[in-house]
Order: structure tokens, then C-alpha cells, then sequence
């Protein structure tokens, strides 16, 4: 009966709403409060009458995390181990940046917040202070405390992905490289023979520097899956942006993971599609988890809760009420977004009864 009673009441918000004039229907805030009615009758219609207490997973928790220092770097973040870089491994993928036409070489990473770990150094002369960049050509970011030895790692904050170079003699820097994805890892090779004569093009050995970058995962980082208000077809699948979120030395850092929508999609002013490069019409690791790197950036601003970070579509900010149909939720960062037009409740059917009981974890 709550829920006949209520999905009547939806009805009434929705037809007063569009019973406005022609030119309210244009106003964003108005439009917006239409979509959202529409997505609260909808989601109703499906799930039944929400816990009033119900938070969706944003309740209380904090996401603060400090100190990007070497001495301290297990508290916060999750340090990559080498002990998987055996002999075996490491000749293997020598052989696969001697001979990229046997790799998978991707075009580019774009991350913020990473490790830098040596895996095999070719004995060339004059190869010295790797350095990363957030734009192709800017101010290199060195990696210094770094070194061409077994275990040599180094975590880079603030910094950037777009391109990998070494100083050679004199103090000049060559970037000559490419990234290859192998075992669900990132590698980076840099050719020596870009400074052995710049007006010789590279010889297609990368094997001369080779690093592995591992993108940061902050222990104390919580996930978002959210949808995009799109009603049609009883979609519910909360993967039309999944990222991950953690407030770090007062700074924001977002881990995008997926986007399975196909509108415009904002994190704060960042257009999701964009970040992955792809056009707003191209789903991302949806169907295929890792078909594309994850994108690590800054936001502008500082968000204690992570509950505050504005998700837009469609200049609507998608909801997280406590007790109202959720434009988005909260969970640990273990739990696996659905694949595409797979419903919320067929992968964590423990939703079905949180929507009821606000007591229940979803996602256990």
C-alpha cells in the first residue's frame, strides 16, 4: 500500500511539474526537478518504498588520508611489492619492448598520483634522472631518491603521465619512448638511441630504461557508481561514471574507473569521455574492465566528503538523499561495478533489501 501511495504522489510531483508553462520548462533548475521526479517515480515503481534512514554508503566516513612521505607511504597508499619482477618475467618483458610488434603498446596513461619502480636497466652510458611530465613538453618532474637498481621505487604526487624522458650528456633531456600493457601492468621503455644521434630516428629498441608505473590506490579511498537519471528500459546498472575518491593533503584525488554512459558526464568541470579520450557516445570498461587505463587527476576543490563532489548531467547534480532514489552510491573500493545493462540488484541482489531496510549494506 506505502508503495501504491507513494509512487501516486510521484505522479502528481511529475504531471504539476510539467504543467508548468512552456517557458519553465526551460528553466535548468525546474527541467532539473522534473528529471529528478521522473527517476524517483521510476526507481519507486521498480525497488518499492526506500528506509527512510537509507544513505546509500555515504554515511559518516571520512576520506582523509596525509603524508606523501617515503617513510609513511604503506598508511595511506598501497605500495606495489617487486617480488613478482622474477628473472623469467623481467627477460620476458625485455624481449616484448626489444620487439614491441609482439606487445600491447597503448598510447598514453593519465595519472596524477603514481609509483615509478625500475625493472631492468641495459648498461648504457649517460642514462640518468628519469623524469615524468604533465604535458609533453613542459618542466620535467625528475624522480630523484631513484635509482637503476633492483627495488628502486619512488611515489609521484601532483605530477603527470604525458611523457618519460632521461638527461643525457650535457643535461639534455630525450623522451624517446612507449608504454606497454603486460599482465595487468604499465611499462614504461625509453630508447637510447635518440641520443646517440637525434637526427637518427629510433631503432625500435626500448629495452635500453625500462620502469614499471603502477597508478596510486589510496587505502583510505571509497568508490561511486552512479547513473546518469536515464529511465528508459528500467536501467538501473549505477556504472555511468565509477570512480574512486580520497581527500589527500588537502587536495582531492579521483580515480576514474569506468563510464558507461552516453551523455555528458561531469566530475566537478571534468567531462568524463573526454578523460578517457573517447568520444561522449563510447561506453568505457563496461564490457571489457580493462579496456582502457583508469584516470587519476585533482580536483580543483577540497572535499572532506566525498558525498559533496558534484556529479553532473545534463546540469542536474545527481542525488544522494538520505531516504530518496539515489543518483549514486557509495561503497568500498573492492566492489566490482556491473557490466553494461546488468541491473544493480542481479550482481549485489543484498540491494533489493537495503532499498527496504536501511540497515543492510548493499554490496555485502
Amino acid at each position: 500500500m506505502n508503495r501504491i501511495l507513494k509512487m501516486g504522489l510521484l505522479s502528481v510531483i511529475v504531471g504539476a511539474l510539467y504543467s508548468c508553462s512552456s517557458d519553465s520548462l526551460y528553466d535548468p533548475d525546474k527541467a532539473g526537478d522534473v528529471k529528478l521526479a521522473q527517476y524517483e517515480a521510476a526507481f519507486v515503481g521498480k525497488y518499492g518504498a526506500i528506509a527512510s534512514n537509507q544513505n546509500w554508503g555515504f554515511g559518516g566516513t571520512t576520506t582523509r588520508s596525509s603524508n606523501p612521505n617515503s617513510n609513511q607511504w604503506k598508511d595511506f597508499v598501497e605500495v606495489p611489492s617487486s617480488d613478482d619482477l622474477t628473472s623469467e618475467k623481467i627477460n620476458k618483458i625485455v624481449e616484448l619492448f626489444k620487439d614491441p610488434s609482439k606487445a600491447t603498446v597503448i598510447e598514453s596513461v593519465n595519472w596524477s598520483d603514481f609509483f615509478v619502480q625500475h625493472v631492468y636497466y641495459g648498461n648504457k652510458d649517460n642514462m640518468n634522472q628519469l623524469a615524468v611530465h604533465k604535458e609533453k613538453n613542459g618542466t620535467p618532474d625528475e624522480v630523484y631518491n631513484f635509482n637503476k637498481s633492483a627495488g628502486s621505487i619512488m611515489f609521484m604526487y601532483d605530477s603527470g603521465t604525458s611523457s618519460f624522458s632521461y638527461k643525457g650528456e650535457g643535461g639534455t633531456r630525450y623522451d624517446e619512448h612507449i608504454i606497454i600493457f603486460y599482465e595487468g601492468d604499465y611499462y614504461v621503455g625509453l630508447d637510447f638511441e635518440c641520443y646517440m644521434n637525434q637526427n637518427t630516428p629510433p631503432d625500435g629498441d626500448y629495452s635500453d630504461w625500462i620502469v614499471r608505473i603502477v597508478p596510486a590506490k589510496y587505502i583510505k579511498a571509497q568508490r561511486i557508481m552512479a547513473e546518469d537519471l536515464t529511465i528508459s528500459g528500467g536501467d538501473f546498472d549505477f556504472n555511468d561514471v565509477v570512480f574512486d575518491a580520497v581527500t589527500v593533503n588537502g587536495a582531492t584525488v579521483v580515480t576514474l574507473q569506468a563510464a558507461g554512459g552516453t551523455m555528458p558526464l561531469y566530475i566537478e568541470d571534468n567531462e568524463v569521455h573526454e578523460l578517457f579520450g573517447v568520444s561522449q557516445s563510447t561506453m568505457v570498461n563496461t564490457y571489457d574492465k580493462q579496456a582502457k587505463a583508469p584516470v587519476i587527476f585533482r580536483l580543483k576543490n577540497r572535499y572532506n566528503d566525498i558525498k559533496d563532489i558534484p556529479v553532473r548531467v545534463n546540469d542536474v547534480i545527481l542525488p544522494a538523499e538520505v531516504g530518496k532514489a539515489p543518483g549514486k552510491l557509495c561503497c568500498p573500493t573492492t566492489c566490482e561495478w556491473t557490466d553494461e545493462r546488468q541491473n544493480i540488484e542481479i550482481k549485489y541482489p543484498n540491494f533489493q533489501a537495503a532499498v527496504e531496510n536501511g540497515n543492510i549494506n548493499w554490496w555485502e
